[in-house]
């Protein structure tokens, strides 16, 4: 049990880390979209950079933050169905479909890590006005998705003991 309580404190670490990375590019973001609206608006001089570092960004603090978001129960729920059952249904609810989102993001990280390493063999580039590689921008689909199936594991974890417990107390 040792090791797994370490390996819950380094999680949450790491997954705290990626929350600050991702607001960190929130940040990028806002910049450069003022750079771009003053180089725009008052010196007539649009800069090619700032929609794509904006494109990008915007993919990188989706894949960093929902690991996060899903630990702090952030995300965006239709809880019509909860509110009418009792906890222990609702847990039992909460169980199952953290068990889905685990094979949700098996999937995707699978597939991810596959078009990932595919885009890397072939030397692939994006066909923007930056060209840059493809992959750099790939990677993080997996490595989220890693993250965010970790994190569904817990939830399902702790819904199910939740589940039980009520079923113990009964």
């Amino acid at each position: 049990m040792k090791v797994l309580t370490r390996f819950n404190s380094f999680f949450d670490r790491a997954i705290d880390v990626m929350f600050y990375v991702a607001t960190g590019m929130t940040l990028v973001i806002f910049f450069s979209v003022c750079i771009e609206l003053f180089m725009r608006n008052f010196l007539n001089r649009p800069q090619i950079w700032s929609v794509e570092v904006t494109e990008y960004a915007m993919l990188y603090i989706t894949f960093l933050g929902a690991a996060w978001l899903l630990k702090e129960e952030g995300h965006v729920r239709v809880d019509i169905l909860l509110v009418l059952l009792k906890p222990k249904s609702g847990a039992l609810l909460n169980s199952i479909t953290s068990i889905l989102g685990v094979i949700a993001c098996s999937v995707l990280a699978f597939y991810g890590t596959w078009s990932t390493w595919l885009h890397y063999q072939k030397v692939l580039y994006t066909f923007t006005a930056m060209e840059l590689l493809k992959w750099p921008f790939l990677i993080v689909i997996p490595f989220g998705s890693l993250l965010l199936l970790i994190q569904f594991v817990r939830s399902a974890y702790a819904y199910w003991g939740k589940f039980k417990s009520y079923k113990e107390a009964e």
